[in-house]
């Protein structure tokens, strides 16, 4: 009955259990932290490219092209360029880690303006 008792008050393991509470919460923040990236990389990727665009089609060439072309092929894929005026504008659909829940309204959108030229 003894060994029972002390058995039953030891806690070694308790800390491996612990960790298997809160696993589930460690990789729910793990999968928010990395969706912020993704998401901050996008913006990036989309103010780089409308620039790059403003920059081609203030010298001559075709802007559209050069915005999307500055695009990674899997923001690429769905993304949009125009040229409008002396606006470049780029709009990229964000990448969503979650099955199920990518749509099409979660997009940014960026411009830039041609660059004076001398």
């Amino acid at each position: 009955m003894r060994r029972v008792r002390t058995w039953l008050r030891d806690q070694s393991g308790q800390a491996s259990v612990e960790l298997l509470g809160l696993l589930p919460y460690i990789l729910l923040a793990g999968l928010v932290v990395w969706q912020l990236l993704l998401a901050s990389w996008a913006v990036t990727s989309a103010s780089n490219a409308a620039r790059a665009a403003s920059r081609v089609e203030a010298r001559g060439g075709d802007g559209r092209k050069a915005g999307l072309d500055a695009l990674t092929e899997s923001l690429r894929r769905d993304a949009l360029s125009e040229i409008s005026g002396e606006r470049a504008r780029v709009r990229v659909r964000l990448p969503i880690l979650v099955p199920g829940l990518d749509t099409d309204q979660l997009t940014v959108q960026r411009t830039a303006e041609f660059p004076k030229t001398t």
